[in-house]
């Protein structure tokens, strides 16, 4: 089976254009999806390209990660899928004559039907660009889970682009007093609007005093999505410490009063630069869990395409209207020069 694609091609630091290459080998356990949207992850595309990430040695690739589509083959060894089925995608097979990182910005797919890099079923009767959203949500909703956030406790999210902006609404919808902090205005905004508590302006003088009157006492949670060392920095400063003396006398509490409740960090970045920390200065109090989720698997991304069928996230939220693929090369050029008028960047691949 000898079909053609069509795709985005991130050809050197900086330099966009489009590709057709001929779709790889289909297993007899494979399908193939047609593409209707792809969701861009801002942080990670616009990084690799700018060559981050060990991208510099694998130009020219295919980037992205985030596919929705229709299938439109099944292996006569693939269990579980159906012609016309919508699913949801990540990784999929390796495309002849162009690199990956990850190649999810092309027209059609080979995937796998087994696995981590199996796509997810949506529900019967989706509508696909509700879903498009799904996959890196999914990076946030692990992190989220990690921590397992509980109803009623404080969480500050540092940092609203899309790693963040999913966390703190993964965290509304478990129940949490969410604060967020940014120093794109645009962002701290579109926060508000989807039910945050507070947004503060990280480029205000006292945003950390500001952020330290809103929690009173310190964040049950606090997730860094910035990639900055400040926020690294800034995210111990603001966890609540445990064990912690409240009247005017010393006291220590035994410490096994705390097994299981201590304050969670979780780090939801990549850093481009070392950070140096003092270990004993860095821990809040005297103890405090430090999470660094590095992917979703099958089972976040299944529960985050359950979440959105049942409404506790909604891609209004994050996405604004798509963008016909071929205006890649400046959709991608707006979305890293103008990162408070450009939230987020979805393609349309319905049309050529």
């Amino acid at each position: 089976m000898k079909n053609s694609l069509k795709a985005i091609v991130f050809n050197s630091p900086g330099e966009i254009s489009f590709g057709e290459f001929e779709l790889g080998p289909c297993q007899r356990s494979d399908i193939i999806v047609k593409t209707l949207y792809t969701m861009v992850s801002s942080g990670t595309e616009l990084r690799v390209l700018g060559g981050h990430y060990g991208a510099a040695h694998k130009f020219p690739f295919i980037p992205g990660y985030s596919v929705v589509g229709e299938v439109t083959f099944v292996g006569e060894e693939a269990q579980g899928f159906r012609v016309g089925d919508l699913v949801t995608g990540r990784d999929g097979r390796a495309v002849p004559g162009i690199n990956s990182l990850w190649g999810g910005q092309a027209s059609e797919h080979v995937y796998v039907t087994k696995g981590e890099e199996r796509p997810v079923l949506l529900p019967a009767g989706a509508a696909p660009l509700d879903y498009v959203i799904a996959e890196i949500s999914a990076v946030s909703l692990r992190g989220v889970e990690a921590a397992a956030a509980r109803a009623g406790e404080s969480a500050v999210v540092i940092g609203q682009g899309l790693i963040g902006a999913f966390s703190a609404a993964w965290l509304h919808a478990r129940g949490c007093r969410v604060i967020v902090t940014d120093i794109e205005t645009g962002r701290l905004e579109r926060a508000l609007k989807w039910g945050a508590l507070a947004a503060v302006d990280g480029r205000d003088a006292d945003a950390e005093g500001r952020l330290r009157h809103l929690l009173n006492g310190g964040a049950d949670i606090v997730v860094e999505t910035s990639g900055t060392s400040a926020g690294a920095l800034l995210a111990y400063k603001l966890l609540r410490k445990k064990p912690q003396a409240y009247g005017p006398e010393y006291k220590v509490e035994p410490i096994g009063f705390y097994h299981n409740d201590w304050p969670r960090l979780v780090m939801q970045a990549n850093y481009l630069e070392p950070i140096s920390i003092n270990p004993f200065a860095f821990v809040a109090g005297e103890g405090m869990v430090i999470l660094a989720p590095k992917d979703r698997g099958i089972e976040e991304r299944q529960k985050a395409v359950e979440a959105i069928y049942r409404g506790k996230i909604s891609a209004s939220s994050f996405i604004d209207k798509p963008v016909p693929y071929r205006q890649a090369v400046e959709a991608y050029k707006a979305l890293r020069d103008d990162r408070n008028k450009n939230f987020s960047l979805i393609f349309d691949w319905t049309q050529d």
